[in-house]
């Protein structure tokens, strides 16, 4: 489930302001499938205390996606896998692209996220 759009705003806006912490993300091979990519993937924290993942998913491939999970392992400060979440995205056309975020639903100290997988029936 994607994030209503008040809260990309309030993201956005947290970013641009400065008022948004960098928690920490991380990319990687592991965040790639043959006909797509999540490209600028981050973890962020507002200044209420609410963390986002967010991040752009890339439809290389020659067919649209037409939903597709982006599988984001969560980690601690000690680097160990703590949780993992899942973030629809829909209706990516051939070459196109479409940003997500969506809300971390955990009070777990998750201080890095990573791609793990793009998975699409």
């Amino acid at each position: 489930m994607s994030v209503a759009p008040p809260v990309r705003s309030l993201m956005l806006f947290a970013v641009a302001a400065g008022v948004g912490a960098l928690v920490g993300a991380c990319g990687g091979n592991g965040g790639e499938s043959a006909d797509a990519t999540v490209v600028e993937p981050r973890l962020l924290q507002t200044e209420t205390g609410e963390r986002i993942f967010a991040g752009t998913l890339v439809n290389q491939g020659s067919a649209p996606i037409g939903i597709a999970e982006v599988e984001v392992a969560l980690y601690d400060d000690q680097g160990s896998r703590i949780e993992t979440m899942r973030i629809q995205v829909q209706d990516v056309s051939p070459g196109d692209s479409a940003t997500f975020n969506q809300t971390v639903d955990s009070n777990r100290p998750i201080q890095q996220a990573q791609v793990q997988n793009i998975l699409s029936p």
